[in-house]
């Protein structure tokens, strides 16, 4: 475990943790679904259990699970490693119940610290939909910069193609 702060902390995934990842998005999925265009294709745990073995199998970007006295608020991530440019990418998000708590600031912050300090990564860039407003106050607030935004990027589950700003934060 990963202390944040209180009683929120970093685990690493483990294949146990499928039914709750899906629980929260099968629970939630007009609110994960409005951002995170994996929502609507995640139709059945199965579909988590695929994934979970994917990210298990992909050592270059762990996954961690975000908790909340033990149970599941949500994920974070690395993804995109590139070991010979030293460059990540950082992906979250959390159930709505626990939005605007710090959350995702303090584990943003705590991956920032594995990726410059144990994998020694000299680029983290984190990727937000122009129009998700607190995914975006998440690396301002943590100093990073807006580097480029990528348009037409991303299809959300509404078959709506969005922009995608692209934040980094150098070493």
């Amino acid at each position: 475990m990963i202390p944040l702060f209180g009683p929120y902390a970093l685990r690493p995934l483990q294949p146990g943790d499928a039914s709750d990842i899906f629980r929260a998005i099968d629970t939630q999925r007009p609110y994960l679904g409005l951002w995170l265009p994996f929502v609507a294709l995640t139709l059945h745990e199965e579909d988590t259990r695929a994934f979970v073995g994917s990210a298990l199998a992909d050592t270059a970007n762990p996954v961690y699970t975000i908790r909340a006295d033990a149970l599941f608020a949500g994920l974070i991530g690395f993804k995109s490693a590139d070991p010979v440019a030293r460059t990540i990418e950082i992906g979250y998000w959390l159930c709505e119940e626990y939005q605007h708590r710090g959350i995702v600031t303090a584990a943003v912050r705590a991956l920032r610290h594995i990726a410059f300090g144990e994998f020694g990564m000299r680029r983290i860039e984190i990727r937000c939909a122009t129009g998700n407003l607190p995914s975006n106050r998440i690396p301002l607030r943590l100093g990073m910069s807006l580097d480029r935004v990528e348009p037409h990027a991303e299809q959300l589950s509404s078959g709506q193609w969005v922009d995608l700003n692209v934040y980094v934060s150098d070493k």
